[in-house]
């Protein structure tokens, strides 16, 4: 368990897979809330986005990190977004 533990630490990429896995849990608790109005609902969505790249941008100290991780977990928000409506 510490190896897997050790090159997540180390690896930039593990790192922001990881980030992006804990988008995707909120986004999707935050597409089934039955509160969805207002601008700030909308903006606050891609609020766990916004964290995860600002993360994955300090931790690899990288601008390149910090777009591609903003970029995947956007996508990934507003796909889970849009499928919830439709779905849900």
């Amino acid at each position: 368990m510490q190896s897997v533990i050790n090159s997540i630490v180390q690896s930039p990429t593990a790192r922001a897979v990881v980030l992006i896995a804990l988008v995707a849990a909120i986004s999707f608790y935050l597409g089934t809330s039955p509160v969805r109005r207002g601008i700030l609902y909308h903006i606050g969505v891609f609020a766990p986005s916004l964290v995860a790249a600002i993360g994955a941008g300090l931790s690899a100290w990288s601008w390149k990190w910090f777009w591609l991780v903003l970029l995947i977990c956007s996508a990934l928000t507003a796909l889970i977004q849009i499928l919830s409506y439709v779905f849900g």
